[in-house]
């Protein structure tokens, strides 16, 4: 097997990983998007428009989208451009595949930055806050509220004490078996031990940050192996042009 081939296998492996991972990065945007919709719609409004500071909620699940989408087809390219050949295509890959590395490290420094900042930590807490108040007269928000409690095993906006002032017991989903249980009392040992869905929510959140940036700078890795594997074959299809157009030429001297 010739270098050239060599590359162009591993180039081909390399690609299909970066199709995947621009999938998961697709699907990954629309659960966000999803998942974001349903904690943000806890907010009040006025609450929600007041606050501009905190913006990443309605940018990140685009964002990821489009990623997703932009990562399939750089790979594409850069498939094409090992199958055909194509030092154009090569090129092009690698040009895109630098952009791509560059703005995930912006974007890992930016969720370090922000998303783990205190503005989004009050913002979460807020949320949740304004979520617990108006589940006391609204049965829509209410049911929404439980969702997140349910999610993520926490009970009340501080803890479960919280519904003393206005219930004569605990919700369900402030239980566990929640599902096959028809009351949850105050006096539940699981449910007093959990913590109030502002401290959860925000921890939970700095964890998926986190985990997205780190990802996202290990996958920069793999990219640049990617740029590398690219320059390698052009700089190889280089050779066996100028090879090729350096024997023509000595045949019609000839």
């Amino acid at each position: 097997m010739s270098k050239e081939e060599l590359i162009k296998g591993v180039l081909y492996v390399v690609n299909v990983i970066y199709a995947v991972f621009g999938l998961v990065t697709a699907a990954t945007g629309i659960w966000f998007f999803v998942q974001l919709a349903e904690f943000v719609s806890l907010r009040n409004s006025n609450h929600y428009l007041l606050d501009y500071r905190v913006y990443w909620p309605q940018v990140a699940p685009w964002l990821f989208i489009l990623l997703g989408l932009f990562v399939m087809m750089v790979a594409f390219c850069g498939w094409c451009g090992a199958n055909k050949e194509s030092r154009g295509l090569l090129g092009i890959y690698g040009i895109f595949l630098i952009l791509i590395i560059v703005g995930q490290a912006i974007a890992a420094t930016l969720i370090f930055v922000f998303v783990d900042g205190e503005d989004t930590d009050r913002f979460i807490k807020d949320t949740v806050y304004d979520g617990y108040y108006n589940s006391q007269s609204n049965p829509d928000v209410f049911k929404a509220f439980g969702r997140i409690e349910r999610k993520l095993r926490c009970c009340g906006a501080n803890d479960a004490r919280d519904y003393r002032s206005w219930r004569n017991d605990l919700p369900l989903t402030c239980c566990l078996d929640s599902y096959y249980r028809a009351s949850c009392d105050f006096t539940d040992k699981e449910a007093n031990e959990r913590l109030g869905c502002a401290k959860v929510a925000s921890v939970y959140t700095k964890i998926i940050s986190s985990s997205v940036a780190g990802a996202s700078l290990l996958i920069s890795l793999v990219e640049i192996a990617g740029v590398v594997l690219a320059w390698r074959l052009f700089h190889s299809l280089r050779e066996v042009e100028h090879y090729i157009h350096e024997r023509k030429e000595g045949e019609t001297e000839c």
